[in-house]
């Protein structure tokens, strides 16, 4: 069986997503600029912002957004899954797919504001959304992986 092999403990204490309820909607905001890359310790900060929100009384709704102007998202840390081992990586894939599920499922109306470049994972994230709105201009949205098999 392989050791599974996580990235340094340094990025553990960084708040990574930040969550506050205004007027009834619960607002989870991916912090890490400029590109709101995601690791394993943020999917964790957002897997317990959504419970978070779903056992909220005083949120309605759900709003998720990134940090910034320029990024929604632009998927998983490639510097971070380039430093682990491949158990590290499957294991790091699924609880990603868990914690999107968890936001698909939540009963409560999630809503994505793409407010820039949504690509790869972060439009995984948005899709889990029940709505998604983007800002005029906010940048692409696509999954870049496919044009990349696609060529091969």
């Amino acid at each position: 069986m392989a050791t599974t092999v996580q990235p340094t403990a340094g990025a553990t204490t960084k708040q990574l997503v930040n969550y506050h309820v205004d007027a009834g909607v619960a607002v989870i905001e991916m912090n890490d600029p400029p590109a709101n890359t995601y690791t394993y310790e943020m999917n964790r900060q957002l897997d317990e912002a959504i419970l978070k929100a779903r056992m909220d009384n005083n949120a309605y709704v759900i709003l998720l957004t990134g940090a910034g102007d320029k990024f929604f998202s632009a998927g998983a840390n490639i510097k971070m899954l380039a430093s682990v081992d491949p158990t590290f990586k499957y294991y790091f894939c699924l609880h990603a797919n868990e914690m999107l599920l968890r936001l698909e499922h939540t009963p409560k109306l999630v809503i994505a504001a793409i407010n820039g470049h949504c690509v790869g994972g972060g439009l995984e994230i948005a899709m889990a959304a029940d709505i998604r709105i983007a800002r005029k201009d906010a940048g692409k949205i696509g999954l870049p992986e496919v044009r990349a098999r696609l060529s091969n």
